[in-house]
């Protein structure tokens, strides 16, 4: 095990970080400002847990795939999944839901029904997200709504743990997912033991990029002055919703904003979640929604049975392109000598990535 000087050395200093925020409620010396974590101070401490559960240090592929489904993935482009949905919430949305507000009424009934006695989330508004910790279900819907940038949501994992807070449900980005499923397996000192089973439900967000704070400053000077009530990034381009409307904005434009790190990440769906939820890109009504662990499936036939959250079969011809999407990603990534150094996979895996790809053109 290593620790925060390695962190510094192999993560923060490379570009690598993208603010999951999982250190910074480790170590008392490690703080974020928005999306930016920064060592302020050296603990002197040469093994630590914030470098072991870090998802940008020793991330294996086919590990984490036999310790959450036991057992390798047969599909490449999306991981291990026993279905996949177009889901809504039904009888109406929060506000700031985005889509067909999947993710936000999913937790609220695993808040409701007692699945989970507290939930982590990105909340806030366009301009000024952070990790929020939700105990009851209406402060859970008061964080709906995507947010664009990297908001370290897991900061406030740890201080509920701290906390007592009991069985804790995330929603979270890939790369925060994958933090937690490293703490489940174990990747952690003996004082951070009550880290392992906190979290009983993770629903994972599609996340291909996030944005730096430097998109808070584009955004205030597209809304000239007024207050933004909705950011939305679909396919053909951004849009700005503000009380006098939306504005379009070519998506080139923010090209520049996305982290570093984002280049280096190879899982655009979250695909070591107990459920995944992303856009359709084809119906705004809906989400699409992957149901990958026996806890997600059952969260999803309960919620449905309680008339909490409608869902209808996945259109078969949008499959491939979702798994191309998926698997285009994966080869910018992991092709060439430029492959990060902390993904590690075997070549039987890699082989079976490149065939895949292969095959849908």
């Amino acid at each position: 095990m290593a620790g925060q000087e390695r962190l510094k050395t192999d993560v923060m200093e490379k570009d690598l970080c993208s603010g999951c925020g999982m250190c910074v409620g480790l170590c008392p010396y490690i703080k974020a400002v928005r999306d930016r974590v920064k060592v302020i101070h050296p603990c002197g401490l040469e093994d630590g847990t914030c470098y072991s559960v870090c998802p940008k240090t020793n991330l294996d592929m086919n590990d984490l795939d036999n310790f959450v489904f036991k057992g390798p993935r047969q599909d490449q482009a999306l991981g291990v999944y026993s279905a996949i949905y177009y889901a809504r919430a039904a009888g109406g949305k929060a506000g700031g839901a985005q889509y067909g507000g999947a993710a936000t009424g999913l937790m609220a009934f695993a808040l409701d029904s007692g699945l989970v006695d507290g939930a982590v989330l990105a909340g806030g508004g366009a301009l000024d997200p952070g990790p929020v910790y939700a105990a009851t279900v209406r402060e859970g819907m008061a964080a709906a709504g995507s947010k664009y940038t990297a908001v370290p949501a897991l900061a406030a994992l740890d201080r509920a743990v701290r906390d007592g807070a009991g069985k804790i449900g995330l929603v979270g980005r890939p790369c925060q997912g994958e933090a937690v499923r490293k703490t489940q397996q174990g990747c952690h000192s003996r004082a951070h033991d009550d880290r392992e089973g906190a979290v009983r439900l993770s629903i994972g967000l599609f996340c291909f990029w996030s944005l730096d704070p430097g998109f808070y400053d584009y955004l205030a000077e597209k809304a000239g002055g007024e207050e933004i009530t909705r950011v939305d990034i679909p396919v053909e381009g951004l849009r700005v919703t503000t009380p006098g409307g939306a504005v379009p904005r070519p998506v080139e434009e923010i090209r520049k904003y996305i982290k570093e790190s984002c280049h280096a990440c190879p899982d655009c769906t979250s695909e070591w979640a107990d459920l995944s939820v992303g856009s359709t890109e084809l119906d705004p009504r809906y989400n699409t929604l992957v149901v990958r662990t026996d806890v997600g499936k059952r969260l999803l036939e309960e919620a449905v049975a309680k008339g909490v959250v409608e869902i209808k079969p996945y259109p078969p011809e949008r499959l491939p392109i979702l798994r191309k999407a998926a698997l285009n990603k994966k080869m910018r990534v992991l092709q060439g000598e430029g492959k990060p150094p902390y993904l590690k996979l075997s070549g039987e895996y890699m082989a079976e990535i490149r065939k895949q790809w292969e095959v849908l053109g």
